[in-house]
């Protein structure tokens, strides 16, 4: 969402960083010049912000080495598309490629919803069911391949730590060095603060109505599992609706 952005315009002026920006409100004509600037020798601009679905096919970022995903989308292709825009003819360096999620959120269904496509998709084409030139064998053995990679990603993902992070980002054995002093220096700085505030939000910070509505959620989720009659409370009227259960008039 472009009000994310927003949000992270805030943060950069406040540390005072230079950066750009494109969305879909960005004039056709500025948008080669912002390409021109990022792209230009020894450009101040180190960051580039960017609408997932802004830009259109030919946004060309090949100084860029760093792609973050903050916000994935529904379609797959998107994401993709943006992460081509750092692999466009005249990059030199090797790109890398960061998604941020938020543990046990929506974030994670779209996720899966995305990787579900995907995998239709290689399935399906990758697998070559509609290459002529594939013998019957060769499609089965990719198509089991396929199934076999699918079923070891299944496995449950932990949040990376400080240390995980840091080498993922690390390009040489010096920058994770120069990282983990950088996160020592920081525990430090933290440890000698006395009314010192969690990193993160907490669970008793989060707003009473938001809670509500996530338990509300669950327990309507449950009772369509369950094909009991749900409730749908909003803050002007109360009206019910009773599931169907389709599965008593299946023969």
């Amino acid at each position: 969402m472009t009000t994310m952005m927003t949000i992270f315009e805030d943060f950069l002026n406040y540390r005072e960083y230079k950066y750009l920006r494109l969305d879909g409100s960005t004039k056709p004509d500025e948008r080669g010049d912002l390409l021109n600037i990022f792209n230009a020798p020894n450009s101040e601009y180190f960051l580039f912000m960017l609408s997932t679905r802004a830009g259109g096919l030919g946004l060309n970022l090949q100084t860029a080495d760093t792609v973050i995903i903050f916000d994935s989308d529904w379609n797959p292709h998107q994401d993709m598309q943006a992460q081509d825009r750092a692999h466009r003819i005249g990059q030199k360096k090797e790109v890398r490629v960061l998604r941020l999620i938020t543990a046990n959120s929506v974030e994670e269904k779209i996720l899966a919803a995305a990787r579900y496509k995907l995998n239709v998709d290689e399935k399906v084409i990758q697998a070559g069911k509609f290459d002529q030139r594939s013998t019957g064998a060769e499609r089965k053995q990719m198509l089991e391949q396929i199934i076999s990679a699918e079923n070891d990603d299944d496995e449950e993902e932990e949040v990376p730590d400080d240390e995980t992070v840091n080498q993922m980002v690390a390009r040489s054995e010096e920058e994770f060095n120069t990282f983990q002093s950088m996160d020592i220096d920081r525990r430090r700085e933290e440890a000698n603060q006395l009314h010192r505030k969690p990193r993160l939000l907490e669970e008793q910070e989060i707003p009473d109505d938001i809670t509500k509505a996530s338990i509300d959620f669950e327990e309507q989720e449950k009772a369509r599992e369950e094909g009991r009659e749900v409730v749908d409370t909003t803050a002007n009227q109360r009206r019910r609706r009773k599931e169907v259960n389709n599965r008593e008039n299946t023969v």
